[in-house]
């Protein structure tokens, strides 16, 4: 084949890659990592959580602190026994009593516990400074609208993630605040299971967003290795927020 011809040849492959990019890729950009799920109702929905009074046993108890997992006004870390409940919920219909163990995300009522003394005093309690960065006490995840295809198609599970208030794991150097859970899976995460974490940088505003992490635990860390090995890594939009 003569030198022209070839030139021509490629000169019509080149003019048919660029026709084929500037058809397949808007504004002739290069394709972006995946795109972000869009919560259903196209927003964010952000609830701030006040318990119904249940009606269930009543333990005895007292709080000593603001509550870690939602640091915010009316909300305490308190203690029945040796389990600590956090957070429990001042009420208007009792002032002897907090409601602990509510939950919207798994819709558990909780309980009323009856204070063997009083609440800290406000000053002694209040709230941690502000924070630059939103702290929410539990948060759905937007995973989309898809289904698994087939005759018996379902929705994703919904999935949420919840403030620690222990000890956080620390992956790839970041230390991770949240942890998530699939609704109505009770089972904790055996060795080599994949877990969610959320490194707690939300961004506000009509659709929020957050990183999400996937690690898994390191059966053969040594005493100078990592505990958790980073799978995954990136944005996610949320579905509810509750603070």
């Amino acid at each position: 084949m003569s030198k022209p011809v070839v030139t021509i040849l490629l000169g019509a492959f080149a003019v048919t890659m660029i026709a084929y990019f500037a058809a397949v890729v808007p504004g002739g950009a290069w394709p972006a990592e995946e795109g972000v799920a869009a919560p259903s109702g196209g927003r964010t929905e952000v609830i701030s959580f006040t318990p119904a009074v249940p009606n269930a046993p009543q333990p005895e108890g007292y709080c000593w602190t603001s509550s870690i997992a939602l640091p915010r006004t009316g909300a305490w870390r308190c203690m029945i026994g040796n389990a600590i409940q956090d957070p429990c919920f001042t009420t208007r219909e009792f002032s002897d009593a907090v409601i602990c163990g509510a939950n919207p995300a798994t819709s558990d009522a909780g309980f009323l516990m009856r204070l063997t003394k009083p609440l800290p005093a406000t000053s002694a309690a209040a709230p941690p400074a502000p924070s630059p960065l939103p702290s929410p006490w539990i948060v759905e995840l937007a995973i989309g609208q898809g289904q698994v295809p087939g005759p018996y198609a379902m929705p994703p599970p919904k999935t949420y993630c919840s403030r620690l208030t222990g000890t956080m794991p620390a992956v790839d150097g970041l230390g991770v605040p949240y942890l998530c859970w699939e609704a109505n899976v009770e089972s904790k995460p055996k060795l080599g299971d994949t877990q969610i974490g959320l490194l707690g940088d939300f961004k506000p505003g009509r659709v929020w967003t957050v990183t999400e992490v996937t690690f898994t635990a390191n059966p053969n860390a040594g005493p100078n290795q990592p505990p958790f090995k980073l799978t995954g890594k990136k944005t996610i939009a949320l579905e509810k927020v509750w603070e």
